[in-house]
């Protein structure tokens, strides 16, 4: 089935996850204009010598103006979103020309926000709540959300063993309302299969994956905010081995949806980028995922995707810390903040064109945790309500206590 596109004015889809979708289509004015009202801890996955990380996610950079870049310089990334507009009515339809992400007229385009916690595991519904999401728009810049469903969990999509502890129907609503919110603001939504076993040794999730993602696609590929991100973190696995799981799971897309970006995960934890760039997934609109947590992954992990973006790798930047790779627990005694190390980071990410998602809109004691603990569901999400490193206790390269909250929302409001 092919999602029909529609020059201009407003469409309305029926859902298959069941509400009903009213928004722009592509090649359309977006929906949304600025004024609508409306567990498990710790990153995802980890490896000693620096090699692993946790669960994240950021982007961003909505209502003011985004990082400036030209078209040539490939360095800052971004363009100024007018005032009273939103970015999906400012950017349009993404693209991926060369490493470059850009808007609809061919513009470079750098995207800030932030991803939820697991889904599965979120403390409150703070990715789903409308009228906070609207704010960190209005007031932070935010330009890109990412929905991390929890896939083969205990209150997964799959559950666990043989479908044991599956929330599919959970799972499924907290999509569907992150995305529908995402779609009446105006800005980007990640939807990502948060797993790091879609591929192992003897096993596949092509077929579930690509059942999920055709659904999605049927029901908001229409639509210009859709980003798909099939696999967040492989691990245990080599690029061949992943490789052929991307093939069927793009395939199921672009069946539906021609367009929409895809963001394919990359071996160790989605850092190894440079072995996806000696053998690249054939398609359009595809980018490959890079993740670090700063306290962890310094510049031998730039190093190496500087080196996949050589090869013409695009990169995205689906989950990222300023945090050790476990997103700074503090029963593991690392829950520092590294803010020399992350601006680092920002600088190449900057030069680079490359968008970015923090992890994670949640409120807890690791130090990844963006909100406080008295941080209301519904916002407004004030700076008092983030966390910061300011409260903690300086060490050697980082800071005990605290948090990025403030730091990372800092970056988006660059």
């Amino acid at each position: 089935m092919t999602s029909v596109r529609f020059p201009i004015g407003l469409i309305c889809l029926g859902l298959v996850f069941g509400a009903a979708s009213c928004g722009a289509p592509k090649g359309g004015t977006a929906s949304g204009a600025a004024g609508l009202g409306g567990g498990g801890s710790g990153g995802s996955g980890g490896s000693t010598g620096g090699g692993a990380t946790g669960a994240g996610g950021a982007s961003s950079g909505q209502g003011g103006a985004s990082n400036d870049a030209s078209a040539s310089g490939g360095a800052g990334g971004g363009n100024t979103v007018p005032p009273g507009m939103t970015p999906v009515q400012a950017y349009g339809q993404l693209k991926v020309v060369g490493t470059q992400l850009q808007d609809h007229s061919g513009r470079p385009v750098q995207l800030k926000g932030v991803s939820s916690h697991w889904l599965n595991y979120e403390s409150m519904t703070f990715p789903e709540s409308k009228a906070a999401i609207q704010y960190a728009r209005d007031n932070w810049k935010l330009s890109v959300i990412r929905a991390a469903m929890g896939v083969d969990v205990a209150g997964g999509y799959l559950g666990t063993g043989t479908g044991t502890n599956a929330a599919q129907a959970t799972m499924l609503s907290k999509v569907n309302t992150i995305v529908q919110n995402a779609i009446d603001l105006g800005i980007y939504v990640i939807v990502d299969w948060h797993t790091s076993d879609a591929v192992t040794a003897t096993t596949t999730q092509a077929t579930q994956a690509s059942d999920f993602f055709t659904s999605l696609a049927t029901q908001y590929g229409g639509m210009p905010n859709i980003i798909y991100e099939p696999y967040n973190e492989p691990n245990k696995v080599t690029w061949a081995q992943i490789k052929p799981y991307h093939q069927a799971v793009v395939a199921a897309i672009r069946a539906v949806d021609p367009d929409n970006l895809i963001i394919l995960g990359t071996p160790t934890y989605s850092q190894d980028v440079d072995l996806a760039a000696a053998d690249p997934v054939a398609g359009t609109n595809l980018l490959y995922t890079l993740h670090f947590y700063a306290c962890t992954h310094k510049q031998a992990l730039r190093d190496k995707a500087t080196k996949a973006i050589s090869l013409g790798l695009p990169l995205f930047v689906t989950e990222f810390g300023a945090t050790p790779a476990d997103g700074g627990v503090v029963k593991s005694g690392d829950n520092d903040v590294c803010e020399g190390e992350t601006s680092t980071w920002f600088s190449w990410m900057a030069q680079n064109n490359i968008s970015g998602a923090s992890w994670k809109l949640d409120q807890c004691t690791d130090s990844s945790c963006i909100l406080t603990a008295d941080a209301p569901v519904d916002g407004p999400w004030s700076d008092n309500f983030l966390t910061s490193d300011t409260g903690g206790t300086p060490i050697d390269g980082g800071e005990k206590g605290g948090g990025h909250g403030l730091f990372v929302v800092n970056w988006m409001r660059q």
